[in-house]
């Protein structure tokens, strides 16, 4: 069990490592027995009455770590803290958060009005002080320094100032489409508190919903109501977050309610929790997504796209599926179906058609009958399971495929080196498309050689550089299609899987949520507790 989050770039590295960053809550109308719920990313906001004031919210997660808002650990945990200039929502898109209005002036120049009425807390060294535009400013500065920082912020931003307290600007060196998003991730805090604790690991200082009552690494995070918090919710009173090492307890910990939520993964996990009285079961399309690199670099033959098309056809994603995910999952092209930009459902599901024999005269064509390699893994996130349908698959086809496995921190650190011949993981959610599109270019999202998979396509690239620079959403989707179908016909070097489903549980008493496929609370604390 664990906690979902906006992710950096790099974010799903980091919530692998952590387990903070999976979980995601869709509650549905409330009722006096167990029901299930079915629903895509989003679904109907609950109608539940008026909001009612009081009560504490008791999540479980299997790991807590660090507080810092801008640091892999702590960014699980960010939204209840800090604010942001905008949100980025499954329900309405990029909203407004600090940002009470944004204009853009040739493609280039954006100006953002920000709200007057945020503080800072009450308690040294912020003193209850109102946070003002040079806040945002400096809180990019250190934001572009920190480990793992998006390297957007370099390649497309050429400068930003505070023009006054409300005013903000920024000029980007050309258009640039996710202006938004590099502004949705990164949380507002005020230096001075940075300067006085040295960092924010175990500190939480911002004008968010909530301040922070308690902490214990690994084992709790208790928080209560901001009460200088600009909107009227929360109106609970608090949050707490205990951690429980393992699944089984969870479940039994929500059968017990002594949790009142509970991130059921995959539907075998769910069909235990049927009939609690008084819970809820709402199933959502997840924003995480299984896929296989293949690494030319390292093995040559997969710069062959003869090869990489055998390996894609000899792939069973659908028994894949089956197997992993217990039949509950969308197959995947290069960008999820959680996302408006997904290619059509059933040219994804012609373009995954198995055929081993196929494969096999490709593997012949291209002087590679009887090839081996080696697909690397950590140990976590389905990748065991992944790996042995793999090397069953494509076994069918003459493929040996040798599995090595390591601890998931090994994995991670050599995944990010390219020292591997191929592997197979999961991604963990991102709030829009930017991260799947540029992970399809040849140097990867960051446009650096340790993403390289020692394939060069120019069309690709040219294509994906033209959707950062095309403000214009048709547009930007006509050309994200088109990258698309590109990746598919030239099979890789990057083959994507499925997206799956997973459950949510919860006691319904917890009302006013608005279902969606990304997390508790996130940007929208307006839910209460009533169990009248």
């Amino acid at each position: 069990m664990s906690y979902r989050t906006r992710v950096s770039r790099r974010g799903f590295l980091g919530g692998g490592a952590s387990a903070i960053g999976l979980g995601a809550l869709a509650l549905a109308a409330c009722g006096g027995s167990s029901k299930d719920e079915a629903g895509g990313a989003t679904g109907t906001p609950v109608a539940a009455g008026e909001p009612k004031r009081g009560g504490t919210i008791r999540y479980p997660s299997t790991q807590l770590l660090g507080l810092d808002p801008m640091m892999t650990e702590g960014v699980a945990v960010a939204g209840f803290f800090y604010s942001y200039a905008v949100q980025l929502t499954d329900w309405a898109g990029t909203v407004g958060d600090l940002a009470t209005s944004w204009e853009v002036a040739n493609d280039v120049d954006w100006t953002f009005t920000l709200r007057s009425d945020a503080r800072f807390p009450e308690a040294a060294p912020t003193n209850g002080r109102l946070l003002v535009a040079s806040d945002l400013a400096k809180s990019i500065d250190r934001n572009k320094g920190m480990p793992g920082a998006s390297e957007s912020w370099a390649q497309y931003v050429e400068s930003y100032e505070a023009v006054d307290d409300t005013t903000f600007k920024i000029r980007t060196k050309k258009p640039y489409a996710y202006l938004l998003w590099l502004l949705g991730i990164c949380p507002i805090v005020p230096m001075e508190a940075v300067e006085q604790l040295g960092d924010l690991r175990t500190h939480a200082v911002g004008t968010g919903p909530f301040v922070l009552a308690q902490y214990e690494r690994g084992a709790a995070l208790n928080m209560v109501r901001n009460p200088l918090y600009y909107h009227d919710y929360p109106y609970i009173d608090g949050f707490n977050i205990k951690v429980i090492a393992d699944e089984a307890s969870i479940q039994a910990a929500f059968r017990a309610n002594s949790v009142d939520v509970y991130d059921a993964s995959n539907k075998a996990k769910v069909e235990s929790l049927q009939g609690i009285p008084g819970t809820t079961i709402s199933r959502y399309l997840d924003r995480g997504y299984a896929n296989i690199r293949l690494n030319g670099a390292k093995f040559a033959p997969f710069k062959d796209e003869r090869v990489r098309e055998a390996v894609d056809i000899s792939l069973d994603r659908k028994g894949m599926i089956d197997r992993i995910q217990f039949g509950d999952a969308e197959l995947s092209g290069p960008v999820p179906p959680v996302f408006d930009t997904a290619l059509p459902k059933e040219e994804v599901e012609a373009a995954y058609k198995r055929d081993v024999a196929r494969a096999k005269q490709l593997l012949a064509a291209a002087g590679q009958e009887g090839m081996q390699f080696e697909l690397f893994i950590g140990t976590g996130m389905d990748m065991p399971d992944q790996a042995a349908i793999i090397k069953a698959n494509l076994a069918d086809a003459g493929i040996t495929v040798t599995i090595r496995s390591v601890d998931l921190g090994t994995w991670i650190a050599q995944m990010l080196a390219g020292d591997f011949e191929a592997t197979v993981f999961n991604h963990l959610p991102y709030m829009t498309d930017d991260i799947p599109l540029q992970l399809l270019h040849s140097r990867g999202d960051t446009r650096t050689e340790r993403n390289y998979l020692g394939v060069d396509d120019a069309q690709v690239d040219a294509l994906l550089d033209q959707i950062h620079e095309e403000i214009d959403e048709a547009k930007r989707k006509d050309l994200a299609w088109e990258v698309q179908r590109l990746v598919l016909k030239r099979h890789g070097p990057t083959l994507l899987l499925y997206q799956p489903y997973g459950y949510w549980c919860a006691y319904d008493y917890i009302k006013g949520y608005t279902p969606t496929a990304y997390g508790f609370g996130l940007a929208k604390y307006d839910y209460w507790i009533d169990k009248s």
